[in-house]
């Protein structure tokens, strides 16, 4: 099994157009659209990605159930929604296109877009600054907003 290993000075980089959540997705909240993805602090702790297993269009999601699940060589992460919401899009391509997920997640690495059905469930998502506190915390990983 072969670890990633941060270099010493280097910085995760969160951008601040988005809010983040305490499972390390990333939320990007854009009118009546959200798109969520995985943040690079969770991809560096969950390292060689193998699987990645996501919803369907159409598909109604939970607050605080599984909706998606990504696997690494020796850890699983269940990607849970930030609100009740229905799944407007997927982007599928990243099931065979693990790569790309590690190499983009803020961007091309987007997972579901979906509708929130209580924008108020949003509330509680963290804050760029927060988030990075929150990760040095629990992951012990140094980051910058970007």
């Amino acid at each position: 099994m072969r670890k990633r290993k941060k270099k010493k000075g280097t910085k995760l980089i969160i951008p601040e157009d988005r809010a983040y959540t305490r499972n390390h997705e990333w939320v990007r909240i854009d009118s009546a659209v959200v798109e969520v993805g995985l943040t690079k602090p969770l991809l560096n702790q969950l390292g060689d990605l193998i699987a990645l297993e996501l919803p369907e269009v159409e598909d109604v999601m939970l607050r605080g159930f599984p909706i998606a699940v990504v696997e690494s060589v020796d850890k699983l992460h269940e990607i849970l929604p930030p609100a009740d919401a229905d799944i407007l899009d997927v982007n599928k391509e990243l099931e065979w296109d693990l790569d790309g997920l590690s190499e983009d997640p803020y961007e091309e690495g987007w997972l579901i877009k979906i509708q929130v059905e209580e924008p108020d469930q949003l509330r509680d998502l963290l804050t760029p600054d927060s988030y990075i506190e929150y990760c040095q915390e629990t992951l012990g990983e140094e980051s910058e907003i970007v």
